[in-house]
């Protein structure tokens, strides 16, 4: 029941807009919009998250902008976030499944790419993915893992 009320903690920072930082949300913003070719850090999945067939969340990764608060999607999940001035970014989903939950929190920074369109602009963070089954008697599903993207 942990994990429960970590997300219900992350749910209740990205309400406020807080990054854990004090930095609210940015009015003049980096563009970070887009859609974005998702790449995993490789590494094994924790056998909780095997044993219940869940992985990476296959991209794109779309994300959409208004002054500082972002919506986006990534594999069916609506997300939910903001872009901060130092262009840091948060971006946190959850949906039901299987009758349990599963839940997606990307944190990571912009990057902008070359003026000239040498380089596309860049994603790179972190995702941290929750899922727990409605009368599971085993673990849930707690994954880590680092990521990088580049808009399309």
């Amino acid at each position: 029941m942990t994990s429960g009320r970590l997300w219900l903690a992350a749910l209740c920072l990205l309400a406020t807009g807080c990054d854990g930082g004090g930095s609210a949300p940015c009015a003049d913003c980096p563009p970070i919009e887009g859609r974005y070719d998702l790449e995993f850090a490789a590494g094994p999945l924790p056998a909780a998250c095997v044993s219940e067939g869940v992985g990476l969340p296959a991209g794109p990764l779309d994300i959409q902008r208004s002054g500082g608060q972002l919506t986006g999607s990534v594999a069916g999940v609506t997300l939910q976030g903001s872009v901060y001035p130092n262009s840091t970014f948060t971006l946190l989903g959850s949906r039901a499944a299987d009758g349990g939950s599963d839940s997606l929190n990307f944190t990571g920074s912009y990057s902008a790419g070359s003026a000239d369109g040498g380089t596309e602009a860049q994603l790179a963070g972190s995702l941290t993915r929750g899922f727990t089954r409605a009368g599971g008697t085993g673990a849930p599903c707690s994954l880590i893992r680092s990521f990088t993207a580049a808009r399309q």
